[in-house]
């Protein structure tokens, strides 16, 4: 009998549904998952500058009532915190409330300097543009930490080990640390405190400028230059765990596990721009923790390895996916340290497992429920990696915990205490949620530092400008005019901030410099002399019929050296083989040159793109097949019938080594080249790296009509282009001979 009553009254929990009447906003909207069953979440959402009030989210709950259900939902005015009190200084206006678009203006008294902004302005998330603003007299040991809008602050002296402590006014919540502590270096312990509306997300933005340059102190490329100022540099051969840590609890569903999941493979990809191989933990938690990829794994270190196994794990891997435990999944981390720490310590390398630098990038979309509290976890981690314990070397360089709550159930002062608290980095975010994450890491490929970075665009960014789409999407991209008996127009690649790559029949012997003309991302550049290469001789064979040969097609431009390129988003070199950078994203550092061409040309036909352009339209990416091996004498058969060639008796005379084919419509059509793209590039894609292969030179089909591109692919049309791996050491001589920064390697 008593089995009996248990099983009706499951049945009748499971048929319980809330009503959805009852979930109405005022000046907004909302999605409802589930249908209302038990379980079901309603999310709100309302315009910009505004937020839903008193909650997100309601849940549906066993009894048939939502949460909260008593409370009318309503979008009301975002607000930002009002200051509590700004020490030596004034500001205005001084109001009880202040909303989006209002501005705070700061002036200090006589004796006093400002640091940070004079005005800030309230943002739609709740937040003050600019830093905290200081008035600071310099008479401290360490200078004034200031107090943040919203915040008052406990403690006036600035001496060595003399503390400040910070309280949020009622009704914020408090990232960053609480207490600090003026240190021997003349810095403040910790990370600066912000006071912050339970409704205050960060932008991608945001996140993206704060974690890639905390990330950027930790990581090296090929190309930066030393920075005196790092606490650790992780070098190519040096030593790194990254753990990413899951959640993958029942709130989170297929759906938005399969975006973290995707955003996650995204990270990993951007850090395989960098000259490292850091050895990657993965660990997916629910209530029990998962290891996707271990440390102990061979292939931890393999950035493509890592990735195919994190595709392949599956969200239904968790059976029960009720809970939320956080702290398994930190014992997870912990006892793979441990594993490792054994590991090295039978090789009788104990003392390098100390220096491996351990970066913990958390997400998840809610409180711990299960499990116990994952703060006592986190101390155990730092306590076995020696973190922050002695006084004297406190080692936090040693480790990075990320943590990113996704959504509005997440328990905000729960993530600031499980993140590091470090001088000037922020490790602590709050996402509206995963998608955003993933627009963050997008936004992560840009950045001053790697702007030197050879072959990088921002192509697949989900924040394109439309009028700046094609330089951002291809910064390496030069457009070049010359003025001799008309005007032609050619493309070309950045090489360096002086040095332009492109074709040598865009120009005339007795071309005038001043007649050539070079822009970048809008800009003009003065031209100081242009280089052919010495075997280009177009009228060389007309002995055999070629009344245009085409052989060592390549030319370089250097630039005034007043007129440097000045590196950005918009304007990037292009990656050539045979280069340092090409190495690292190739991943074949220490490799000779010859491994280059095996990589990217080892095909009988290799996937690449060219970059066409038509008139009044924007620059678009082609696919097309280089034909090679086998399959490269369809190209030559169909070069017999173009009508220039048609007296040739050897079509190789035409058609030499010195050319890479595409065209055709087998296997499947490649789009045709048309003359404005001469000089252009041919690029084989390598993860989010750009490698040029080729310079675009002539075609057996004119396949443009007053500049706009024919469709219709003829099946004899192909195209040729200069193989730079033909013309490379010249293009080194030249670049060395002028004292080029470019790296070749030896063959």
């Amino acid at each position: 009998m008593l089995l009996l009553l248990l099983i009706t009254h499951v049945s009748v929990s499971l048929a319980v549904q809330c009503d959805l009447t009852k979930v109405a906003i005022i000046g907004g909207s909302y999605t409802v998952s589930d249908g209302g069953n038990v379980g079901s979440k309603v999310e709100y959402q309302c315009p910009k500058g505004k937020y839903p009030y008193p909650k997100y989210t309601r849940e549906c709950q066993y009894n048939g009532f939502w949460t909260d259900q008593k409370a009318k939902t309503i979008c009301k005015d975002v607000r930002c915190p009002r200051p509590v009190t700004f020490e030596d200084g004034d500001y205005e206006p001084r109001q009880p409330f202040y909303k989006v678009g209002d501005t705070l203006y700061f002036e200090c008294y006589s004796g006093f300097t400002m640091k940070g902004p004079q005005n800030r302005t309230c943002q739609e998330n709740a937040k003050w543009t600019g830093e905290t603003t200081i008035c600071d007299d310099n008479n401290g040991y360490c200078p004034n930490p200031g107090i943040p809008i919203g915040a008052s602050k406990s403690g006036s002296s600035y001496k060595m080990e003399n503390k400040v402590s910070y309280n949020c006014q009622q009704g914020l919540v408090m990232f960053g640390s609480k207490e600090r502590e003026c240190l021997e270096d003349k810095s403040w312990s910790g990370t600066e405190p912000s006071c912050r509306q339970w409704y205050t997300y960060d932008t991608p933005k945001e996140v993206a400028k704060t974690f890639s340059s905390s990330m950027l102190e930790n990581v090296d490329t090929t190309n930066l230059e030393d920075r005196s100022d790092r606490s650790v540099r992780i070098l190519k051969d040096g030593l790194m765990n990254i753990f990413i840590v899951l959640d993958t609890s029942k709130s989170v569903g297929q759906n938005r596990f399969d975006e973290a999941k995707s955003a996650s493979i995204l990270f990993i990809e951007k850090m395989s721009n960098y000259d490292i191989k850091p050895r990657y933990c993965i660990i997916s938690y629910a209530s029990k923790a998962i290891s996707v990829v271990s440390l102990r794994d061979p292939d931890s270190n393999n950035a493509d390895a890592v990735m195919e196994h994190l595709e392949e794990f599956q969200y239904d891997r968790h059976e029960d996916k009720q809970g939320t435990n956080t702290r398994a999944a930190l014992h997870a981390i912990y006892e793979h340290l441990i594993e490792q720490e054994l590991a090295y310590e039978r090789e009788g390398k104990k003392e390098d497992f100390m220096k491996i630098h351990n970066v913990i990038l958390l997400m998840t979309d809610g409180k711990f429920n299960m499990g116990g509290d994952p703060r006592e976890e986190m101390k155990l981690i730092k306590r076995f990696l020696d973190v922050g314990i002695r006084k004297d070397n406190p080692r936090e360089e040693y480790l990075d915990v990320y943590v990113f709550g996704l959504g509005s159930d997440i328990d905000q002062p729960e993530i600031n205490d499980l993140a590091s608290k470090k001088e000037k980095e922020v490790h602590t975010f709050h996402l509206q949620n995963v998608e955003k994450m993933k627009e963050f890491f997008e936004l992560m490929i840009i950045e001053d530092d790697v702007f030197d970075t050879c072959g990088l665009s921002k192509y697949h960014s989900v924040e394109l400008d439309p009028k700046k789409k094609a330089t951002v999407m291809f910064p390496w991209i030069v457009k070049i005019t010359i003025t001799h008996n008309g005007i032609q127009y050619c493309k070309g690649t950045i090489l360096s901030q002086y040095f332009i790559l492109t074709a040598a029949h865009c120009f005339d012997l007795d071309d005038k410099t001043q007649k050539i003309h070079v822009k970048i991302d809008g800009k003009e550049y003065l031209v100081k002399d242009f280089y052919r290469h010495p075997k280009y001789d177009p009228i060389s064979k007309k002995d055999k019929g070629i009344k245009r040969a085409f052989d060592y097609d390549v030319a370089l431009l250097e630039l005034q050296r007043n007129d440097k390129i000045e590196f950005s988003e918009n304007a990037r070199p292009i990656c050539i083989p045979c280069t340092q950078g090409t190495a690292q994203a190739l991943k074949q550092p220490g490799a000779p040159c010859s491994s280059h061409e095996k990589t990217l040309l080892s095909e009988e036909e290799v996937k690449a793109v060219f970059i066409a352009e038509e008139s009044n339209k924007p620059m678009k990416e082609m696919h097309v097949l280089i034909k090679r091996g086998q399959k490269r004498s369809a190209c030559l058969e169909a070069a017999k019938k173009a009508p220039e060639l048609k007296n040739v008796t050897n079509i190789e005379d035409a058609v030499t080594d010195q050319f890479l084919c595409t065209g055709g419509i087998v296997p499947v059509a490649d789009p045709p080249v048309c003359k404005g793209d001469s000089g252009g590039p041919l690029l084989i894609q390598v993860k989010r790296r750009y490698v040029q292969v080729g310079i675009i030179s002539w075609g057996t089909v004119d396949h443009c009509d007053k500049g706009t591109r024919i469709k219709q692919t003829q099946k004899n049309a192909r195209d040729f282009y200069q193989d730079i791996f033909k013309v490379l050491p010249w293009i080194q001589k030249v670049l060395e001979e002028k004292h080029e920064v470019l790296t070749f390697l030896p063959n």
